[in-house]
């Protein structure tokens, strides 16, 4: 999963070197232009700062005591929370092999001591551009899968209001013959038994006349229910319309099977008459 970055709204620089004099002048070039400076002497100053307060961008020296600019570069890399900020090496190796070494440890670009202050602004301020335009590419990604998904989403609701009917939440006739021609084609290929049922409910029409639609519904719901009940969830329980069910049973359960006996149910929706 990609990881968004999370930058301040001023732009914040970590410089790491052992030698006071090149962070005082680093400093002073960066602060000119506006960035936020931050100092560290050493790696182990270095790696707390960026963990605790992740920077823009790191301008790195090599040569240093205890831990060099490759292990302190190679050890933000590891990590995911920092291995994403862009680390500018200030070194006065000038061999190729240094070079080719920064750039091979995740360095975005290398600057060869004694530097020049517009090429230090100019290199930082490309990198910076360069995270920018990624960080929108990000977000905008972001953006695009989310509404992929909401539009994914309502699509699939709008399949299931198309299929399923109002009143019982079952499939409808449309839902019924669409699920069951999958079935039947199943059951054709595997040359295995299919079931296929239909109920209707006698006396509902009285019920409507005589009690009201209100009860008649209440009816029709409770038969949808007790359907659902004793039927498996693999089979397709229906309403095609008024007091009309279907059911489609694929594989057909054994009749001597503790999960299909139906004469209970059978009983319960004569009694709702």
């Amino acid at each position: 999963m990609t990881t968004l970055l999370k930058y301040p709204t001023q732009t914040n620089i970590l410089i790491v070197d052992d030698t006071p004099d090149n962070l005082r002048l680093l400093a002073k070039i960066l602060e000119s232009q506006g960035y936020i400076v931050r100092k560290s002497l050493n790696g182990r100053m270095a790696l707390q700062g960026v963990q605790r307060d992740p920077p823009n961008l790191i301008l790195l020296d090599i040569n240093m005591p205890e831990m060099n600019g490759y292990e302190i570069c190679e050890k933000l890399k590891a990590s995911e929370s920092t291995a994403y900020i862009p680390v500018i090496f200030i070194s006065a190796l000038e061999r190729l092999e240094d070079k080719v070494r920064a750039f091979e440890l995740g360095g975005v670009d290398y600057i060869t001591k004694p530097f020049q202050e517009q090429e230090v602004l100019a290199r930082v301020k490309n990198q910076l551009l360069i995270q920018q335009q990624h960080q929108q590419l990000i977000e905008q990604n972001q953006r695009l899968e989310q509404e992929i998904k909401d539009r994914l989403k309502a699509e699939a609701e709008v399949r299931k209001l198309s299929l399923t009917d109002d009143l019982t939440g079952l499939y409808n006739r449309r839902g019924f013959f669409l699920l069951a021609e999958q079935q039947l084609k199943i059951a054709r290929r595997t040359q295995t038994p299919c079931c296929v049922l239909f109920a209707d409910l006698d006396g509902l029409k009285k019920i409507n006349d005589t009690l009201g639609h209100e009860l008649g519904d209440r009816v029709i719901m409770d038969a949808a229910q007790i359907l659902k009940e004793t039927f498996r969830d693999a089979d397709i329980v229906a309403r095609l319309g008024g007091d009309e069910f279907s059911l489609s049973l694929f594989p057909v359960p054994c009749s001597l099977s503790t999960e299909f006996q139906p004469e209970p149910s059978v009983h319960r929706l004569s009694d709702l008459m």
